[in-house]
């Protein structure tokens, strides 16, 4: 195991930093605790999207060569830990949470990591052009502004050179439809002020210089639940 696997960095700006920042996106996974209970809940066993989300980033990691530097931000608890390991590619880890960089530790795999950084989506501490393959993994829904959701995006591009992966939460569904009018009938406060229309996304992306490669609906027009992979311009 090398040394930097071992250590979480901070970057001073993701703790001093304006408020307008994106780590209150982070406020639920702060906690030992709360990093603990999103351990369990995506254990292979009890994670009904396990399967398929592994596949989907295991294809897509694999467009590029063994050797690349994979950075995924939000890492969370390491959910891709070990698949970055299978495709013999090297691994940094990132997350606002110092909570769920310390359990993605723990849980290992270590070897291929290069190193694991608190820092904050809004200001990530990266080079440009510095990594190959940036995951953007299960944070995007969670957006409520197409102003964060374009600070997010375009910081992604300016990081990596070859490759973005991503989920989101596409709102041509059944699923949002019902909520969204079980929510006004209730007088609820909307759930899923993050879920957007693909074409939106796609938009946005190709404003950054981000060609699509690949969309996938997990149950199109039933599930929320989408991802993808764009390709950086050359």
């Amino acid at each position: 195991m090398n040394r930097a696997s071992n250590q979480t960095t901070e970057d001073p700006s993701a703790l001093t930093g304006p408020p307008h920042g994106l780590s209150r996106y982070a406020k639920d996974w702060m906690s030992d605790e709360q990093a603990a209970r999103y351990v369990v809940s995506r254990r292979p066993e009890r994670y009904k999207h396990y399967s398929i989300e592994q596949r989907l980033v295991g294809k897509w990691l694999t467009l590029c060569a063994p050797g690349a530097t994979v950075l995924d931000f939000p890492c969370g608890t390491g959910r891709f830990n070990e698949l970055v390991r299978q495709c013999r590619h090297r691994l940094i880890r990132a997350d606002r949470s110092t909570a769920m960089l310390t359990q993605a530790r723990a849980l290992g795999p270590n070897d291929h990591a290069l190193g694991n950084i608190c820092c904050d989506l809004a200001r990530p501490p990266f080079p440009d052009k510095s990594v190959d393959i940036m995951i953007l993994w299960r944070i995007f829904h969670h957006l409520r502004s197409w102003e964060d959701r374009r600070i997010v995006l375009q910081h992604t591009a300016r990081v990596a050179r070859r490759y973005v992966i991503m989920s989101f939460y596409d709102r041509a569904c059944l699923t949002y439809w019902t909520q969204m009018i079980a929510q006004k009938c209730l007088r609820t406060r909307p759930k899923l002020g993050g879920a957007i229309r693909t074409s939106d996304l796609l938009d946005l992306a190709a404003g950054l210089g981000l060609s699509p490669v690949e969309i996938h609906h997990y149950r199109r027009f039933i599930s929320l639940n989408s991802a993808a992979c764009f390709r950086l311009s050359q």
